[in-house]
């Protein structure tokens, strides 16, 4: 009889915990959601313009294929300085 009472004991106290855990993480996840909103957000300006770099970058790297990748294979093969 004792050994099922440690084990229904045990099993209680496994799910108290896993419940308090559930429940701190789903506190945390709502302050950082919170957290977000209040956070200053950037102006559609800035997204655009970065958008914009990233795609004539990817162009660049799309036009001058053979160009970057002697320069990767350049970079790769020079000797090490340790």
């Amino acid at each position: 009889m004792r050994g099922r009472e440690m084990s229904y004991m045990h099993g209680w106290f496994s799910i108290e915990l896993a419940r308090e855990k559930n429940a701190r993480m789903l506190a945390e996840a709502e302050e950082r959601r919170l957290l977000a909103r209040l956070a200053p957000r950037k102006s559609i300006w800035t997204v655009i313009r970065v958008r914009v770099a990233r795609s004539m970058v990817w162009l660049a790297v799309a036009l001058e294929r053979d160009a970057t990748w002697q320069a990767v294979r350049q970079k790769l093969e020079a000797p090490r300085h340790t």
